[in-house]
């Protein structure tokens, strides 16, 4: 086994009960992955009373990759797997899965819901709703469908949970029309689902199948990036005697669901809650904990506040550069150095920032099933997105200008304050994945979303 040694109360979690709903919160490094997988391992081992088949999900190809390197020798009971590979290898079972094609790409996506905006237009006066960035519309139908909203008399009445940009009554049924003429579009092009929706058809599904569950237990890695209704159809896999454990930080939800798992099909009379974080240096911990401190990260009843953990540890260096060019060359030199003793994550916002940060370098793309995970010493790059769940000695995170994050796109598709959220969040996740070191490199002005407060950062320039 590949697992670090569990501490504190970490134990505890692997061996609640084999039966019911279990929600597990807690911070950014307080162990939620290494305690899923014990789970996964306890549960999944023949000799333990109530074991069985069990599946270890979480939301993308990355951190499968990385689950698999801790749970390395576990027993042939195991599955990990994304929720996506879950839900398409299901319903290929049941016959509803003609090939690779029944899923629309997100390219061919983006443009279907292009084309339903502009002809569903054509059927009003001319109104700025329709001048909206494609990415807005995108993303709420994502929401609908995420919610498991069936109808459009549901979604008139539903509260838009983490959406902070107001949608009359008027306008939600613009938007269901525009819903309708996408998915009449898609069917015509031989597409029977998105990534968004498939969990629908799951569930509808499972309510028919008479046949015995192929799981016993379920445990959910991220959960609060998993939508309600791919949490809500996990819930319904299992046998009627086995368990469902939900691993989550709301600090993390990074996808905008904004739904807390109260509302997903679990029951559950007591959570377990987890603050003391093991992974972060004091010094880092501060700043993770000054960010999810302002206004505009959000709030839900289920956030765990943190702890500042004791380990030592330097500042983290915040170094204002004259140029990209001049972050480029910070950033490398602080990763060919770092990287000969530990591992190092080059972390971006985008994978053309990532890749631009580290041209020239040797450094290894964590990105899907394509990154074999060995934790050896090293220079990794990846963005936000791709690093959530894992963790390094050192990260540095290049081009946090304010030009640069929030990313403008996002800000265009849904709005400064929704844009504010999403990005604070992605910001949180990328800077907890270090354990001792952190460096962020900006040019021009400071990102906003970066805490201001005095004495967090060793300020310098090069």
């Amino acid at each position: 086994m590949n697992l670090p040694t569990p501490v504190g109360r970490q134990p505890h979690v692997a061996y609640l009960p084999p039966t019911g709903h279990h929600v597990v919160l807690g911070t950014a490094g307080t162990g939620k992955t290494v305690m899923a997988v014990l789970r996964a391992l306890y549960l999944s081992d023949p000799g333990v009373q109530g074991s069985g088949k069990t599946l270890l999900v979480t939301y993308n190809n990355a951190l499968v990759t990385y689950l698999n390197h801790l749970s390395n020798g576990a027993s042939s009971a195991l599955d990990i797997r994304t929720y996506g590979r879950f839900a398409r290898g299901y319903l290929n079972d049941r016959g509803l899965m003609q090939g690779w094609n029944a899923i629309v790409k997100p390219n061919q996506r983006r443009s279907l819901v292009e084309t339903a905006i502009r002809t569903t237009s054509k059927g009003y006066k001319p109104h700025t709703f329709f001048d909206r960035e494609s990415g807005w519309f995108r993303d709420e139908l994502s929401w609908i469908t995420g919610m498991g909203i069936n109808s459009e008399e549901e979604y008139l009445k539903a509260e838009r949970l983490g959406r902070r940009t107001a949608l009359n009554a008027n306008l939600r049924s613009v938007v269901w029309k525009i819903l309708e003429k996408y998915r009449e579009l898609r069917d015509a092009r031989g597409h029977q689902y998105d990534w968004d929706d498939i969990a629908m058809t799951v569930r509808d599904q499972l309510a028919i199948d008479g046949r015995s569950r192929l799981y016993r237990h379920v445990i959910i890695d991220e959960g609060q990036d998993l939508a309600p209704e791919e949490i809500r159809s996990l819930v319904e896999a299992i046998q009627p005697d086995g368990s469902v454990t939900f691993f989550g930080d709301y600090a993390q939800q990074i996808y905008g669901q904004g739904m807390s798992w109260r509302a997903c099909g679990l029951m559950v009379r007591q959570t377990e809650t987890f603050r003391d974080n093991y992974r972060n240096s004091t010094a880092i911990a501060n700043v993770a904990i000054a960010l999810s401190s302002q206004p505009f990260f959000g709030r839900t009843d289920e956030l765990v506040p943190p702890v500042a953990p004791t380990a030592a540890g330097p500042k983290p260096t915040l170094v204002h550069c004259v140029s990209q060019e001049q972050e480029i060359s910070v950033i490398q030199d602080a990763a060919k150095r770092l990287g000969s003793v530990g591992t190092v994550a080059v972390v971006a916002r985008t994978w053309a920032d990532a890749d631009r940060a580290c041209e020239g370098i040797q450094s290894n793309r964590l990105q899907s099933d394509k990154y074999f995970w060995n934790s050896a010493p090293g220079v990794y790059r990846t963005t936000y997105h791709s690093a959530k769940g894992l963790e390094f000695d050192a990260v540095l995170m290049p081009f946090c200008g304010a030009d640069k994050v929030p990313l403008n796109d996002v800000v265009e598709a849904l709005g400064n304050d929704d844009a504010a959220e999403r990005e604070s969040k992605l910001l949180y996740v990328a800077l907890t994945r270090a354990k001792s070191d952190l460096l962020i490199t900006y040019s021009g002005a400071l990102t906003p979303l970066l805490p201001s407060t005095a004495g967090l950062f060793a300020e310098v320039s090069p």
